[in-house]
C-alpha cells in the first residue's frame, strides 16, 4: 500500500479515488494506520463479505492474495492485477495508464 500512498496525487489528478478493502478486522486496520497514515480510506470487510457481493472477477477469491480492482463509473472492471504473494506490491504505471485513457480532456 506504500506505492498507493506514493501515487496518490496522480490518481487524484485523475479524478479517482481509492478504497482499500481489506479482509481484516477494524483492530488491525487501526494498528496498521497508527504506524502507516494513509491518504486513501481502507475498509474492513472481514469474512469477505463485501467482495462476495461486489465483485465480477471469481479469480480474486480463489488466490487469497492482495488484488488491485480499478471499477469504472459504470461499475466495470476496468483493470485487475493480482499478486503472487502478500507482500507483492505492483507498480501503479499501468493502472494509471488505464486511468489515463478513460479520463476525458478536461
Amino acid at each position: 500500500m506504500a506505492q498507493l500512498r506514493h501515487d496518490h496525487k496522480k490518481f487524484a489528478d485523475l479524478n479517482t479515488k481509492i478504497l482499500v478493502v481489506v479482509p481484516n478486522g477494524p483492530v488491525m486496520i487501526n494498528r496498521y494506520l497508527a504506524k502507516h497514515p494513509t491518504p486513501y480510506t481502507i475498509l474492513s470487510d472481514k469474512g469477505s463479505r463485501v467482495a462476495k457481493m461486489y465483485f465480477q472477477d471469481q479469480k480474486f477469491f480463489s488466490l487469497g492474495t492482495p488484488t488491485v480492482i480499478l471499477i469504472e463509473r459504470g461499475g466495470k472492471i476496468a483493470f485487475t492485477h493480482y499478486a503472487d504473494s502478500f507482500i507483492e506490491e505492483p507498480d501503479n504505471l499501468e493502472p494509471l495508464a488505464v486511468l489515463e485513457t478513460m479520463t476525458p480532456d478536461l
